[in-house]
């Protein structure tokens, strides 16, 4: 069997596995609105010039949800933003009563969480082999923030899916198999789509353009049209959302601790993976040196991990700039986990980077291969298991 027929029953296996999810995660308050004020109600000039009344109003998402549901002829009851309270019943009234418009809501969404996974896969499969392929398949299902919001009638699955894009064609710039033209263009549609996405891209993109100037890629037309334009569109976007969002009086609170935003987001399994692999990298320099060849190969954990501890930095940055600037605020805008769902994808990706790293180096070595394996495993399996009880438990399925 072939990889792409392979990767492409994976695919399959994957959304039915989605369409599942959909069908037993009752609809929230936050798809119901977005559904009926921005999609139904609003014009395709409004969704187009991101003229929505919604936080994130950049219009990719809204416009291919709006052209699916138009297409289907989906529309809301009325009374399904006002009255049926409490909202659990709301939910579940959508469910039993519409079982057809809940998957159809939800249906580009697992569309493109089954793509990200199939295509982490797909990518570590065919640069380092059917063993790490599969270590990349159970770091993604490992994830808790993949298996909350696999099925969400909101933009974080298309995120989830460009910001991982975004770091593999980051690995394979900064290796030796990117330097060719084609994997800069995929680069930069990635930053175009990341831009007309989500209103964080904007920060996306500085800081992946940053770590290239940092590696030495300086070519000013990459940065043209990798950086500035993409950079330039998300700045549009921003500017031109609703007064009421960018009201002095409309504060930010954090709704969630901000170590546990990070741990829903960066878990500890994946912290002690990290530490893991460094010890093991300084090990290897130490005791081995440059005699060995494979000492010559990119370390692709080390190009990656730059990429995760800026965003992690800045996301602190944020914490601290909310905190000092609507000291002790409970209402106004929430900040929930979810809001940093690129360092979910950040992680999942850095798993088989590390994986595929010490994989390589132990080339030849039957007793280090397994040691690495059994190791990579255990905590990713152990985490699976969590991050999937956890979204149960907590009422995301039912």
């Amino acid at each position: 069997m072939t990889i792409t027929r392979a990767c492409l029953i994976l695919w399959v296996i994957l959304f039915a596995v989605g369409m599942w999810l959909a069908m037993h995660k009752p609809l929230w308050n936050d798809e119901l609105s977005s559904q009926r004020v921005a999609i139904q109600e609003g014009s395709w000039g409004e969704i187009l010039t991101g003229r929505i009344h919604e936080l994130n109003n950049p219009p990719l998402y809204y416009a291919l949800q709006k052209g699916v549901t138009s297409i289907i002829h989906l529309s809301f009851p009325d009374d399904l933003i006002k009255g049926l309270e409490p909202p659990i019943e709301k939910r579940k009234y959508f469910l039993y009563v519409y079982p057809k418009g809940q998957i159809i809501l939800r249906l580009l969404p697992d569309i493109f969480m089954t793509t990200a996974i199939v295509f982490l896969v797909y990518f570590f499969w065919t640069t380092k082999g059917v063993v790490v392929g599969l270590m990349a398949l159970l770091s993604a299902l490992s994830s808790e923030m993949v298996w909350r919001y696999w099925a969400e009638a909101r933009p974080y699955p298309l995120w989830f899916l460009l910001t991982l894009l975004q770091a593999v064609f980051l690995i394979e710039i900064l290796s030796e198999s990117g330097s060719s033209s084609r994997v800069k263009f995929h680069l930069a549609v990635c930053h175009f789509l990341l831009a007309i996405t989500v209103t964080l891209g904007f920060f996306q993109i500085i800081i992946a353009q940053a770590i290239l100037f940092l590696f030495g890629q300086r070519q000013l037309k990459d940065y043209l049209w990798a950086g500035i334009l993409p950079a330039g569109v998300a700045l549009f976007f921003f500017s031109i959302r609703s007064p009421s969002h960018l009201s002095s009086s409309n504060m930010l609170y954090m709704a969630m601790d901000p170590m546990d935003i990070i741990r829903q987001n960066f878990s500890l399994e994946q912290v002690s993976l990290l530490f893991f692999y460094l010890m093991a990298f300084f090990c290897r320099r130490s005791w081995v040196g440059g005699r060995n060849d494979n000492e010559k190969e990119v370390w692709k954990g080390l190009v990656h991990l730059p990429y995760l501890l800026i965003s992690m930095l800045l996301s602190a940055l944020f914490f601290i700039y909310v905190y000092w600037h609507w000291p002790g605020a409970h209402e106004g805008v929430p900040v929930y986990d979810r809001h940093f769902l690129f360092l979910s994808a950040l992680g999942v990706v850095l798993v088989p980077s590390m994986f595929s790293d010490l994989w390589s180096q132990s080339r030849g070595s039957i007793f280090w291969r397994g040691i690495f394996s059994t190791f990579f495993i255990l905590l990713l399996f152990s985490q699976l298991i969590e991050g999937f009880a956890n979204a149960w438990f907590q009422g995301y399925y039912f």
